[in-house]
């Protein structure tokens, strides 16, 4: 996943965001197009204008990856999820969804809406290229007909059936729709994907020692479907395992909080003291505000420690807020808690009660293992806190990275 982006935009409402490690994919397929394509396509053209068009070309590509993702997020938010932003990164667009649908039905709409939406941006260009006259300047007609043919690749490479991609997400709604089960149509949609990205590994490996260089790009790729449909597939038993699981009944209790009028130099002896990466903040009458994590505090400059209060910094998303009964596994599907990995439990006034963290939905997990073996509960990695968080963050984002095997074929042509 992308990690930490820089918000550029909204449209729509949806926050738009690009990941540092977006500009060097830009800067990779600019330069491959400008001493690639640019130059045996447009006869006599200066290097210059060559590597325009291959920025030009780049940034429409990212575009229309970006077109496929609202497509995506539009049609969730239509049927009630919420958009909690879109990023393009180094292996495409990320739509980033709190929540996960309730139906086959909804699974298919939100898989194909990217799709139709890339199928149209390529019959648009397809059709400009069939009409553009031939005085139209070679350059411009050459942009064209990639743009045609980039997104026609990726129509193409997204609807393959390997889970995450969209292809292997309309499987595994067509898997579940028939079965009735999401864990099972999840277990082999994630096999699928799984096995494609075993099949890229073992492709682009192949690819490298015949001497093209951007075989490497198929096999991080491939590691990265690997991964991602092993998360997808935990997250499913994740939240098998811990529907109708109250949070209360996970928690670690009591709560120790920090008064929201605090400053961050009086907050920082709660991290070395307590070893917790975050702490509900309550205001004066005890109700929590926020959490304050250790992120939060390692970005504010010490200098400021003394005079910034730890409400100014809390992190407020009401998704880390949970009333003791709600479900756990309603909180795993939040993209804060991926996040932040931890959450306030409250009473019905607001007031902290308890913390649930990853590790105490770890904790809970070994225990189950042990004392109710038949119930096959996810089986994380050992000693990894982290792991619960990762799968969580999961199921919540609609990644093309397919996009990116369009770019490797670029970068190894």
């Amino acid at each position: 996943m992308p990690g930490r982006s820089i918000r550029v935009a909204r449209i729509a409402g949806i926050p738009v965001g690009i990941s540092p490690l977006w500009l060097v994919i830009v800067a990779l397929i600019t330069w491959s197009l400008g001493a690639g394509y640019y130059p045996g396509a447009v006869h006599g053209i200066a290097p210059l204008a060559s590597y325009g068009l291959g920025l030009a070309s780049a940034l429409l590509l990212f575009a229309s990856i970006l077109a496929h993702e609202f497509g995506h997020a539009l049609v969730a938010r239509r049927r009630g999820v919420e958009i909690e932003g879109i990023d393009l990164w180094l292996l495409g667009g990320v739509a980033r969804m709190s929540g996960r649908p309730q139906s086959a039905a909804d699974e298919l709409r939100f898989a194909l809406a990217g799709p139709i939406v890339t199928a149209g941006i390529a019959l648009v260009f397809g059709s400009l290229a069939l009409i553009l006259p031939t005085s139209v300047p070679a350059a411009v007609r050459a942009l064209v007909g990639y743009q045609a043919e980039i997104n026609l690749l990726i129509l193409g490479f997204n609807l393959v059936p390997a889970f995450p991609l969209d292809g292997g997400r309309v499987a595994r709604a067509l898997l579940w729709r028939r079965s009735g089960d999401i864990r099972k149509a999840t277990d082999t949609a994630a096999g699928l994907g799984r096995a494609f990205g075993y099949f890229l590994i073992a492709a682009g490996v192949l690819m490298w020692l015949d001497g093209a260089p951007g075989g490497l790009w198929f096999a991080v790729i491939g590691f990265f479907l690997v991964a991602a449909a092993s998360a997808e597939r935990t997250q499913e038993q994740l939240v098998a395992t811990f529907t109708g699981v109250c949070a209360g009944d996970v928690m670690s209790h009591p709560a120790v909080s920090i008064p929201s009028a605090s400053t961050l130099a009086e907050a920082r002896p709660y991290f070395a003291r307590y070893r917790f990466t975050a702490f509900p903040v309550i205001d004066p009458i005890g109700r929590a505000v926020g959490l304050l994590t250790i992120d939060q505090l390692d970005r504010t400059p010490r200098s400021r420690w003394i005079t910034t209060s730890a409400d100014a910094v809390a992190e407020r998303d009401p998704s880390l807020r949970v009333e003791a009964y709600e479900d756990v596994a309603h909180l795993l599907e939040q993209p804060a808690f991926a996040r932040v990995g931890r959450a306030a439990v409250v009473d019905d006034q607001g007031r902290p009660i308890g913390v649930i963290s990853a590790t105490d939905i770890e904790r809970t997990i070994r225990a189950t293992r042990l004392t109710d073996p038949d119930r096959r509960p996810p089986r994380l990695p050992a000693h990894d806190r982290s792991s619960v968080s990762r799968a969580s963050s999961s199921v919540n984002s609609g990644s093309s990275v397919t996009n990116s095997l369009v770019e490797a074929a670029l970068l190894s042509g």
